[in-house]
């Protein structure tokens, strides 16, 4: 296992707060909600309107892989793949269809061998945040995708540091001499984490890779952006 990876393993778990299983368990308990028919008829309406029979299917930051045995389910005769570097996401991963497997890959550098022009879809369902930067794999995704494929991205957007702080301290709390340094490291460290980009920066940097915007909405009362991109 190359350095590069263990530093984002690293960093993944520090993301999770340090507890991997925990983390695995929020995200699985959390899926229907966020899956459920309002998203896939968008996702039927909007990504997949362009998809053809074997088309590839690619779930990037595919945690335990639920995403990827949905989808694996929906198109059988599509090879479908997911990727995620934390071990210990990939490790509890759901049971798969036969045709559906997940990589162990560093999305900040990608390698997996996924044949070019060769998927239909890809998704990336609040995980570009969690890059150190997230050029290489939007290059690798454009490399991937076939003429005319689709690119969901649904991620956090930029909110004012106040509504992050409302939210998490009173002002008695947040300025309190009993209020930890370790506590307010915490606190602005996730602030970052999660408030990298505004709309227009992603939008940006797909465009720049040299994706065309099809669909640009916001989700949660303008908390998230989901942005479908074509190749």
């Amino acid at each position: 296992m190359s350095s590069q990876i263990e530093k984002t393993q690293a960093q993944l778990l520090k993301h999770h707060g340090g507890n991997g299983y925990q983390a695995s368990l929020m995200i699985a308990n959390s899926y229907d909600v966020r899956h459920d028919h309002a998203f896939w008829q968008f996702w039927d309406e909007t990504v997949a309107c362009h998809y053809q029979s074997g088309d590839g299917v690619l779930d990037l930051g595919a945690g335990i892989g639920q995403f990827v045995r949905d989808c694996a389910n929906r198109y059988p005769e599509s090879s479908v793949y997911g990727i995620d570097a934390a071990t210990y996401m990939v490790n509890d991963a759901v049971i798969l269809p036969d045709n559906a497997t997940i990589l162990l890959d560093d999305l900040n550098s990608p390698q997996a061998a996924i044949p070019a022009n060769s998927l239909g879809m890809v998704m990336a369902n609040n995980m570009v945040h969690e890059l150190t930067q997230p050029i290489k794999m939007f290059k690798a995704t454009y490399q991937w995708l076939k003429p005319g494929g689709r690119f969901c991205i649904i991620d956090p957007i930029r909110q004012p540091l106040q509504q992050q702080f409302d939210k998490a301290y009173s002002q008695k709390q947040l300025w309190g001499d009993e209020t930890s340094v370790e506590a307010l490291e915490n606190a602005f460290e996730y602030f970052l984490e999660h408030n990298r980009y505004h709309a227009e920066d992603l939008i940006y940097l797909l465009e720049s890779a040299g994706f065309k915007v099809a669909d640009n909405s916001t989700l949660l009362k303008g908390k998230f952006i989901r942005l479908v991109v074509e190749k």
